[in-house]
Protein backbone atom coordinates (compact mmCIF):
# COMPACT_ATOMS: atom_id res chain seq x y z
CA UNK A 1 0.00 0.00 0.00
CA UNK A 2 1.25 3.38 -1.03
CA UNK A 3 1.22 5.42 2.27
CA UNK A 4 0.20 9.39 2.48
CA UNK A 5 3.16 11.41 2.67
CA UNK A 6 4.71 14.48 1.32
CA UNK A 7 5.87 13.19 -1.97
CA UNK A 8 2.67 12.02 -2.79
CA UNK A 9 -0.21 13.77 -1.01
CA UNK A 10 -0.86 16.56 -4.20
CA UNK A 11 -1.39 13.42 -6.41
CA UNK A 12 -4.09 12.13 -4.22
CA UNK A 13 -6.53 14.78 -5.92
CA UNK A 14 -10.34 13.18 -5.26
CA UNK A 15 -9.14 13.43 -1.57
CA UNK A 16 -8.67 17.74 -1.44
CA UNK A 17 -5.00 17.90 -0.61
CA UNK A 18 -4.00 21.26 0.71
CA UNK A 19 -2.72 24.04 -2.24
CA UNK A 20 -0.61 25.50 0.05
CA UNK A 21 3.08 25.33 0.38
CA UNK A 22 3.44 23.57 3.47
CA UNK A 23 7.02 24.10 3.80
CA UNK A 24 6.32 27.70 4.49
CA UNK A 25 3.46 26.92 7.63
CA UNK A 26 4.58 28.76 10.66
CA UNK A 27 4.14 27.24 13.84
CA UNK A 28 1.36 28.79 15.30
CA UNK A 29 -0.96 26.53 17.86
CA UNK A 30 0.31 24.24 20.33
CA UNK A 31 -1.76 21.36 20.82
CA UNK A 32 -2.10 19.67 23.80
CA UNK A 33 -3.29 16.05 23.60
CA UNK A 34 -3.12 14.44 19.93
CA UNK A 35 -6.35 13.02 19.66
CA UNK A 36 -8.50 11.54 16.83
CA UNK A 37 -10.93 14.56 18.26
CA UNK A 38 -8.52 17.20 18.08
CA UNK A 39 -7.36 15.91 14.48
CA UNK A 40 -10.92 16.02 13.33
CA UNK A 41 -12.45 18.84 14.95
CA UNK A 42 -10.04 21.79 16.10
CA UNK A 43 -7.40 20.31 13.16
CA UNK A 44 -9.93 21.50 10.64
CA UNK A 45 -10.55 24.71 11.39
CA UNK A 46 -6.56 26.03 11.43
CA UNK A 47 -6.49 23.68 7.86
CA UNK A 48 -9.47 26.88 7.04
CA UNK A 49 -7.48 29.30 8.22
CA UNK A 50 -3.94 27.75 6.13
CA UNK A 51 -6.44 27.57 3.11
CA UNK A 52 -7.28 30.76 3.19
CA UNK A 53 -3.57 32.04 2.87
CA UNK A 54 -2.66 33.00 6.65
CA UNK A 55 -0.05 30.03 7.22
CA UNK A 56 1.20 31.30 10.55
CA UNK A 57 -1.67 28.90 11.72
CA UNK A 58 0.42 25.45 11.98
CA UNK A 59 -0.19 22.75 14.98
CA UNK A 60 2.32 21.05 16.56
CA UNK A 61 0.50 17.98 18.32
CA UNK A 62 2.05 16.37 21.57
CA UNK A 63 1.01 13.40 22.80
CA UNK A 64 1.63 12.39 26.60
CA UNK A 65 0.70 8.97 26.86
CA UNK A 66 2.69 7.58 24.86
CA UNK A 67 4.45 8.07 21.51
CA UNK A 68 2.54 5.82 19.39
CA UNK A 69 0.07 8.59 17.75
CA UNK A 70 3.04 10.79 17.22
CA UNK A 71 4.99 8.05 15.80
CA UNK A 72 2.02 7.04 13.20
CA UNK A 73 1.20 10.88 12.67
CA UNK A 74 5.86 11.00 11.65
CA UNK A 75 5.40 8.27 9.44
CA UNK A 76 3.25 9.92 7.15
CA UNK A 77 4.94 13.50 7.58
CA UNK A 78 2.17 14.74 9.99
CA UNK A 79 -0.12 14.45 7.05
CA UNK A 80 -3.62 12.55 7.79
CA UNK A 81 -7.32 12.81 5.93
CA UNK A 82 -11.04 13.28 7.07
CA UNK A 83 -13.22 11.31 5.68
CA UNK A 84 -16.74 13.02 6.26
CA UNK A 85 -19.40 10.01 6.37
CA UNK A 86 -23.31 10.08 5.83
CA UNK A 87 -24.67 7.25 4.96
CA UNK A 88 -22.82 5.48 1.63
CA UNK A 89 -21.41 9.22 0.93
CA UNK A 90 -17.88 10.05 1.25
CA UNK A 91 -16.09 13.52 1.68
CA UNK A 92 -12.58 13.61 2.67
CA UNK A 93 -9.99 16.05 2.69
CA UNK A 94 -6.13 15.54 3.38
CA UNK A 95 -5.27 18.22 6.19
CA UNK A 96 -1.67 19.90 6.27
CA UNK A 97 -1.93 21.89 9.59
CA UNK A 98 -0.35 19.65 11.69
CA UNK A 99 3.34 20.28 10.51
CA UNK A 100 4.53 18.49 14.07
CA UNK A 101 4.28 15.53 16.00
CA UNK A 102 5.52 15.45 19.20
CA UNK A 103 6.08 12.84 22.46
CA UNK A 104 6.37 14.52 25.67
CA UNK A 105 8.77 15.11 28.27
CA UNK A 106 11.08 14.02 25.24
CA UNK A 107 10.36 17.09 23.13
CA UNK A 108 10.35 19.03 26.13
CA UNK A 109 13.08 21.79 24.88
CA UNK A 110 11.45 22.04 21.55
CA UNK A 111 8.25 22.87 22.87
CA UNK A 112 9.79 25.66 25.05
CA UNK A 113 11.57 26.91 22.14
CA UNK A 114 7.81 27.41 20.21
CA UNK A 115 6.59 28.83 23.50
CA UNK A 116 9.11 31.26 23.23
CA UNK A 117 8.09 32.02 19.59
CA UNK A 118 6.34 35.59 18.60
CA UNK A 119 4.48 33.61 16.13
CA UNK A 120 2.57 31.31 19.10
CA UNK A 121 -0.85 32.47 18.89
CA UNK A 122 -2.88 29.85 20.79
CA UNK A 123 -2.49 27.02 22.83
CA UNK A 124 -5.84 24.56 22.59
CA UNK A 125 -6.43 21.12 24.82
CA UNK A 126 -7.92 17.36 24.12
CA UNK A 127 -6.56 16.00 27.49
CA UNK A 128 -9.80 14.59 28.62
CA UNK A 129 -11.59 15.22 32.07
CA UNK A 130 -9.57 13.39 34.22
CA UNK A 131 -6.28 15.06 32.93
CA UNK A 132 -7.16 18.32 34.78
CA UNK A 133 -6.36 16.84 38.08
CA UNK A 134 -8.76 19.70 39.42
CA UNK A 135 -10.36 19.16 43.26
CA UNK A 136 -14.12 17.88 43.67
CA UNK A 137 -15.10 21.46 43.68
CA UNK A 138 -13.29 22.38 40.44
CA UNK A 139 -11.71 25.64 42.42
CA UNK A 140 -7.89 24.30 42.37
CA UNK A 141 -5.60 21.09 42.27
CA UNK A 142 -6.16 17.81 43.38
CA UNK A 143 -3.98 17.91 46.73
CA UNK A 144 -4.56 14.41 47.17
CA UNK A 145 -2.98 13.27 44.44
CA UNK A 146 0.89 11.56 44.69
CA UNK A 147 1.78 13.35 41.16
CA UNK A 148 0.33 16.65 42.04
CA UNK A 149 2.36 16.69 44.94
CA UNK A 150 5.42 15.69 43.18
CA UNK A 151 4.98 18.13 40.71
CA UNK A 152 4.89 20.41 43.57
CA UNK A 153 8.12 19.51 44.70
CA UNK A 154 9.69 19.85 42.13
CA UNK A 155 8.73 21.77 38.98
CA UNK A 156 10.82 19.47 36.94
CA UNK A 157 8.56 16.61 37.89
CA UNK A 158 6.28 17.58 35.11
CA UNK A 159 3.90 14.34 35.78
CA UNK A 160 0.54 16.00 35.37
CA UNK A 161 -1.11 18.09 32.68
CA UNK A 162 -1.43 21.17 34.66
CA UNK A 163 2.56 20.72 35.55
CA UNK A 164 3.18 21.03 31.72
CA UNK A 165 0.75 23.63 30.94
CA UNK A 166 2.69 25.70 33.17
CA UNK A 167 6.10 24.79 32.30
CA UNK A 168 4.88 26.60 28.91
CA UNK A 169 3.71 29.41 30.24
CA UNK A 170 6.25 30.23 32.19
CA UNK A 171 9.09 30.21 29.21
CA UNK A 172 6.31 32.92 27.67
CA UNK A 173 7.09 35.05 30.47
CA UNK A 174 10.53 34.34 30.53
CA UNK A 175 10.46 35.52 26.62
CA UNK A 176 8.81 38.93 27.51
CA UNK A 177 6.32 38.09 24.85
CA UNK A 178 3.06 38.93 25.20
CA UNK A 179 0.14 36.36 26.26
CA UNK A 180 -1.54 33.85 24.79
CA UNK A 181 -5.34 32.05 24.87
CA UNK A 182 -5.45 28.58 26.19
CA UNK A 183 -8.70 27.14 25.25
CA UNK A 184 -10.02 23.84 26.24
CA UNK A 185 -11.65 21.42 24.17
CA UNK A 186 -12.50 19.15 26.57
CA UNK A 187 -16.35 18.45 27.66
CA UNK A 188 -16.32 20.07 30.83
CA UNK A 189 -18.80 22.38 31.82
CA UNK A 190 -16.61 25.98 32.05
CA UNK A 191 -13.26 24.28 30.97
CA UNK A 192 -11.61 27.44 30.84
CA UNK A 193 -12.37 28.88 34.23
CA UNK A 194 -11.51 25.23 35.41
CA UNK A 195 -8.38 25.81 33.62
CA UNK A 196 -6.93 29.00 35.28
CA UNK A 197 -8.11 27.25 38.26
CA UNK A 198 -5.67 24.35 38.59
CA UNK A 199 -2.94 26.35 36.57
CA UNK A 200 -3.18 29.15 39.21
CA UNK A 201 -3.57 26.62 41.42
CA UNK A 202 -0.48 24.99 41.09
CA UNK A 203 2.00 27.97 40.00
CA UNK A 204 0.87 29.39 43.55
CA UNK A 205 1.31 25.79 45.26
CA UNK A 206 4.89 25.68 43.59
CA UNK A 207 5.90 29.87 44.76
CA UNK A 208 6.15 31.20 40.96
CA UNK A 209 7.59 34.83 41.47
CA UNK A 210 5.21 37.16 42.00
CA UNK A 211 5.84 38.58 38.89
CA UNK A 212 5.18 35.44 37.15
CA UNK A 213 1.76 35.15 38.69
CA UNK A 214 0.69 38.86 38.21
CA UNK A 215 1.55 38.19 34.16
CA UNK A 216 -0.56 34.82 34.46
CA UNK A 217 -3.82 35.95 35.83
CA UNK A 218 -3.28 39.08 33.64
CA UNK A 219 -1.88 38.11 30.12
CA UNK A 220 -3.41 34.40 29.53
CA UNK A 221 -6.61 34.45 28.70
CA UNK A 222 -8.65 30.99 28.94
CA UNK A 223 -11.89 31.60 27.42
CA UNK A 224 -14.39 29.15 28.03
CA UNK A 225 -15.75 26.77 24.94
CA UNK A 226 -17.70 23.94 23.15
CA UNK A 227 -17.01 21.67 20.79
CA UNK A 228 -18.91 19.45 19.34
CA UNK A 229 -18.40 16.20 16.30
CA UNK A 230 -18.72 13.01 16.45
CA UNK A 231 -15.38 11.24 15.81
CA UNK A 232 -14.94 7.68 16.44
CA UNK A 233 -12.12 5.55 17.42
CA UNK A 234 -9.77 4.73 14.08
CA UNK A 235 -10.31 1.15 12.52
CA UNK A 236 -8.30 -1.09 10.36
CA UNK A 237 -11.18 -1.60 8.75
CA UNK A 238 -12.41 2.08 7.75
CA UNK A 239 -8.51 2.24 6.83
CA UNK A 240 -8.79 -0.62 4.93
CA UNK A 241 -11.98 0.63 2.91
CA UNK A 242 -11.22 3.79 2.36
CA UNK A 243 -7.68 2.61 0.86
CA UNK A 244 -9.77 0.94 -1.55
CA UNK A 245 -11.39 4.27 -2.81
CA UNK A 246 -8.97 6.22 -2.67
CA UNK A 247 -5.82 4.23 -3.66
CA UNK A 248 -3.63 5.16 -0.67
CA UNK A 249 -2.93 4.29 3.13
CA UNK A 250 -3.65 6.49 6.08
CA UNK A 251 -2.96 4.94 9.46
CA UNK A 252 -3.83 8.40 11.07
CA UNK A 253 -7.46 8.41 8.67
CA UNK A 254 -10.25 9.98 11.05
CA UNK A 255 -13.79 9.27 10.38
CA UNK A 256 -16.13 12.22 11.08
CA UNK A 257 -19.85 13.52 10.71
CA UNK A 258 -20.56 16.37 8.76
CA UNK A 259 -21.84 18.32 11.15
CA UNK A 260 -18.90 20.52 13.10
CA UNK A 261 -19.05 23.55 16.25
CA UNK A 262 -17.08 25.04 18.08
CA UNK A 263 -18.52 28.19 20.50
CA UNK A 264 -16.00 30.06 22.18
CA UNK A 265 -16.80 33.01 24.59
CA UNK A 266 -15.24 36.17 22.80
CA UNK A 267 -11.35 36.36 22.39
CA UNK A 268 -9.19 38.31 20.48
CA UNK A 269 -8.15 34.65 18.43
CA UNK A 270 -11.78 35.36 16.60
CA UNK A 271 -10.21 37.95 14.21
CA UNK A 272 -8.76 34.79 12.31
CA UNK A 273 -10.96 31.52 14.02
CA UNK A 274 -14.91 33.50 13.71
CA UNK A 275 -14.28 33.68 9.79
CA UNK A 276 -13.44 29.77 9.31
CA UNK A 277 -16.55 28.99 11.18
CA UNK A 278 -15.73 29.59 14.94
CA UNK A 279 -18.81 31.27 16.74
CA UNK A 280 -17.79 33.65 19.24
CA UNK A 281 -20.09 34.39 22.27
CA UNK A 282 -20.58 36.54 25.25
CA UNK A 283 -21.41 33.20 27.07
CA UNK A 284 -20.75 29.75 26.31
CA UNK A 285 -22.52 28.28 29.62
CA UNK A 286 -26.18 27.85 28.14
CA UNK A 287 -24.37 26.38 24.37
CA UNK A 288 -22.32 24.00 26.77
CA UNK A 289 -24.97 23.37 28.46
CA UNK A 290 -27.48 21.99 25.50
CA UNK A 291 -24.31 20.17 24.09
CA UNK A 292 -23.20 18.69 27.42
CA UNK A 293 -27.05 17.57 28.85
CA UNK A 294 -29.29 16.91 25.58
CA UNK A 295 -26.33 15.56 23.01
CA UNK A 296 -23.51 14.17 25.81
CA UNK A 297 -26.03 12.96 28.20
CA UNK A 298 -28.30 10.78 25.83
CA UNK A 299 -24.82 9.27 24.30
CA UNK A 300 -23.82 8.45 27.63
CA UNK A 301 -27.09 6.80 28.31
CA UNK A 302 -27.34 5.19 24.96
CA UNK A 303 -23.60 3.73 26.11
CA UNK A 304 -24.97 2.19 29.22
CA UNK A 305 -28.21 1.25 27.70
CA UNK A 306 -26.92 -0.66 24.65
CA UNK A 307 -23.97 -2.40 26.90
CA UNK A 308 -26.62 -4.13 28.72
CA UNK A 309 -28.52 -4.70 26.04
CA UNK A 310 -25.50 -6.17 24.14
CA UNK A 311 -25.38 -3.51 21.23
CA UNK A 312 -22.09 -2.64 19.81
CA UNK A 313 -22.96 0.51 17.99
CA UNK A 314 -24.98 3.40 19.38
CA UNK A 315 -26.18 4.50 16.28
CA UNK A 316 -28.39 1.08 16.56
CA UNK A 317 -29.50 2.03 19.33
CA UNK A 318 -30.95 4.93 19.17
CA UNK A 319 -33.22 3.45 16.16
CA UNK A 320 -34.35 0.69 18.06
CA UNK A 321 -38.55 1.64 18.84
CA UNK A 322 -37.96 0.78 22.53
CA UNK A 323 -34.26 2.19 23.42
CA UNK A 324 -35.08 5.44 20.81
CA UNK A 325 -38.08 6.29 21.88
CA UNK A 326 -36.47 6.58 25.74
CA UNK A 327 -34.11 8.60 24.72
CA UNK A 328 -36.11 10.97 22.40
CA UNK A 329 -38.09 11.73 25.85
CA UNK A 330 -35.24 11.79 28.02
CA UNK A 331 -34.32 14.64 25.61
CA UNK A 332 -37.48 16.27 25.72
CA UNK A 333 -38.85 15.80 28.84
CA UNK A 334 -35.97 16.05 31.35
CA UNK A 335 -32.35 17.42 30.00
CA UNK A 336 -33.83 19.93 27.49
CA UNK A 337 -36.21 21.59 30.89
CA UNK A 338 -32.98 21.20 32.88
CA UNK A 339 -31.28 24.48 32.01
CA UNK A 340 -32.02 27.95 30.77
CA UNK A 341 -31.37 27.39 26.59
CA UNK A 342 -29.57 29.74 24.36
CA UNK A 343 -32.21 32.55 22.55
CA UNK A 344 -31.12 30.75 19.26
CA UNK A 345 -31.54 27.27 20.19
CA UNK A 346 -34.74 25.33 20.82
CA UNK A 347 -33.87 21.84 23.15
CA UNK A 348 -36.33 19.99 21.12
CA UNK A 349 -35.27 20.65 17.61
CA UNK A 350 -31.81 20.71 18.78
CA UNK A 351 -32.31 16.62 20.22
CA UNK A 352 -34.04 15.92 16.90
CA UNK A 353 -30.86 16.86 15.10
CA UNK A 354 -28.50 14.85 17.96
CA UNK A 355 -30.70 11.79 17.17
CA UNK A 356 -30.19 12.04 13.86
CA UNK A 357 -26.52 12.52 13.61
CA UNK A 358 -26.24 9.59 16.11
CA UNK A 359 -27.94 7.23 14.10
CA UNK A 360 -24.69 7.68 11.54
CA UNK A 361 -24.01 4.18 11.36
CA UNK A 362 -21.47 5.11 9.10
CA UNK A 363 -19.50 6.36 11.87
CA UNK A 364 -19.18 3.03 13.73
CA UNK A 365 -19.57 4.59 17.08
CA UNK A 366 -18.68 1.51 19.94
CA UNK A 367 -21.03 2.51 22.69
CA UNK A 368 -17.87 0.14 24.93
CA UNK A 369 -15.92 3.78 23.66
CA UNK A 370 -18.57 5.94 25.13
CA UNK A 371 -19.22 4.27 28.09
CA UNK A 372 -15.63 4.61 29.39
CA UNK A 373 -14.46 6.92 32.55
CA UNK A 374 -18.22 7.26 33.25
CA UNK A 375 -17.07 8.82 36.42
CA UNK A 376 -15.51 11.45 34.74
CA UNK A 377 -18.20 12.28 32.26
CA UNK A 378 -21.61 12.08 34.71
CA UNK A 379 -21.13 14.26 36.60
CA UNK A 380 -21.65 16.88 34.05
CA UNK A 381 -23.40 14.66 31.53
CA UNK A 382 -26.32 13.43 34.24
CA UNK A 383 -25.66 14.47 37.79
CA UNK A 384 -25.86 17.96 37.64
CA UNK A 385 -29.26 17.94 35.30
CA UNK A 386 -30.47 15.58 37.68
CA UNK A 387 -30.07 17.98 40.32
CA UNK A 388 -31.73 20.45 38.45
CA UNK A 389 -34.77 18.61 37.69
CA UNK A 390 -35.26 18.28 41.76
CA UNK A 391 -34.81 22.02 42.08
CA UNK A 392 -36.96 23.13 39.09
CA UNK A 393 -39.61 20.31 40.49
CA UNK A 394 -39.68 18.03 37.55
CA UNK A 395 -39.45 14.67 36.56
CA UNK A 396 -36.62 12.02 36.86
CA UNK A 397 -37.67 8.83 35.86
CA UNK A 398 -35.49 9.00 32.53
CA UNK A 399 -32.10 10.47 34.52
CA UNK A 400 -32.64 7.81 37.35
CA UNK A 401 -32.88 4.92 35.35
CA UNK A 402 -30.12 6.41 33.18
CA UNK A 403 -27.99 6.19 36.21
CA UNK A 404 -29.42 2.71 37.50
CA UNK A 405 -28.01 1.61 34.08
CA UNK A 406 -24.45 3.10 34.77
CA UNK A 407 -24.31 1.40 38.22
CA UNK A 408 -25.58 -2.04 36.61
CA UNK A 409 -23.09 -1.90 34.02
CA UNK A 410 -20.29 -1.28 36.82
CA UNK A 411 -21.91 -3.93 38.47
CA UNK A 412 -22.17 -6.72 36.06
CA UNK A 413 -18.71 -6.07 33.93
CA UNK A 414 -15.95 -7.28 35.22
CA UNK A 415 -13.01 -5.09 33.50
CA UNK A 416 -14.26 -1.28 32.88
CA UNK A 417 -12.21 1.52 32.04
CA UNK A 418 -12.41 4.22 34.48
CA UNK A 419 -9.86 5.89 37.04
CA UNK A 420 -12.46 5.37 40.01
CA UNK A 421 -13.47 1.44 39.01
CA UNK A 422 -12.24 -0.34 41.43
CA UNK A 423 -13.32 1.98 43.93
CA UNK A 424 -17.11 2.11 42.46
CA UNK A 425 -17.40 -1.91 41.58
CA UNK A 426 -16.75 -2.89 45.27
CA UNK A 427 -19.12 -0.60 46.37
CA UNK A 428 -22.09 -1.28 43.86
CA UNK A 429 -21.54 -5.16 44.05
CA UNK A 430 -23.89 -4.68 47.72
CA UNK A 431 -27.24 -6.96 47.11
CA UNK A 432 -29.21 -4.33 49.03
CA UNK A 433 -30.07 -1.84 46.16
CA UNK A 434 -30.50 1.26 48.45
CA UNK A 435 -27.00 0.85 50.08
CA UNK A 436 -25.26 -0.33 46.61
CA UNK A 437 -26.96 3.21 45.35
CA UNK A 438 -26.13 5.39 48.41
CA UNK A 439 -22.37 3.92 48.44
CA UNK A 440 -22.02 4.22 45.35
CA UNK A 441 -22.85 7.62 44.44
CA UNK A 442 -21.60 9.63 47.45
CA UNK A 443 -18.05 8.35 46.78
CA UNK A 444 -15.78 11.30 47.57
CA UNK A 445 -13.85 10.98 43.92
CA UNK A 446 -17.05 12.26 42.52
CA UNK A 447 -16.90 15.75 41.33
CA UNK A 448 -21.06 16.32 41.39
CA UNK A 449 -23.50 14.42 44.22
CA UNK A 450 -26.78 13.25 43.25
CA UNK A 451 -29.41 14.64 45.32
CA UNK A 452 -29.77 11.76 48.04
CA UNK A 453 -33.66 11.91 47.47
CA UNK A 454 -33.04 10.21 44.52
CA UNK A 455 -31.35 7.44 45.95
CA UNK A 456 -34.61 5.20 46.51
CA UNK A 457 -35.91 5.76 42.95
CA UNK A 458 -32.30 4.90 41.76
CA UNK A 459 -32.33 1.58 43.94
CA UNK A 460 -36.38 0.88 42.11
CA UNK A 461 -34.41 1.17 38.72
CA UNK A 462 -31.26 -1.22 39.65
CA UNK A 463 -33.45 -3.47 41.54
CA UNK A 464 -35.24 -3.87 38.03
CA UNK A 465 -32.54 -4.03 36.42
CA UNK A 466 -31.27 -6.65 38.57
CA UNK A 467 -33.81 -9.35 37.58
CA UNK A 468 -34.86 -7.66 34.31
CA UNK A 469 -33.78 -7.10 30.37
CA UNK A 470 -33.23 -3.47 29.93
CA UNK A 471 -35.40 -3.19 27.28
CA UNK A 472 -38.13 -4.45 29.36
CA UNK A 473 -36.97 -1.93 32.22
CA UNK A 474 -37.84 0.69 29.58
CA UNK A 475 -40.88 -0.37 28.86
CA UNK A 476 -41.90 0.40 32.03
CA UNK A 477 -42.04 4.03 31.73
CA UNK A 478 -44.60 3.35 28.98
CA UNK A 479 -47.54 1.69 30.72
Amino acid sequence: MAQLNLANYSSHKSANPPSYDLSQVKIGVIHMGLSAFHRGHQGLFFERILRSGNLNFGVVGVTQRSSDVADVMNSQDCLYTINEREGAGFAPIIVGAIRKAVFFPQARAELLEIARSENLKLITLTVSEKAYQCNSARTGINLSSSEVQADIADVNSLLTFPARLLDLLVARFESGLPGVAVISCDNLPTNGDITRAVVLDLANKQNRSPDFLSWLKSEIRFPNSMVDRAVPAITQDSIDEFYQSYGYEDRSLITAEPYLEWVIENDPVSEYLAPVGARFVEKVAPYEAMKIRVFNGAHSALAYICQLAGIEYVAEGVVDPVIGDFIKNFQEQEAGRSFVAPDDLDPIEYAKIIRKRVSNYALLHKSLQIAMDGSQKLPQRIFASTNDLVKLGLGTDHITLIIAAWLRFLEVNEKVNDPLADSLQKLVRNPDALQSVTNTLTFEGLATKVNPQLFPQIANWLEELRVKPVREVLQILKS
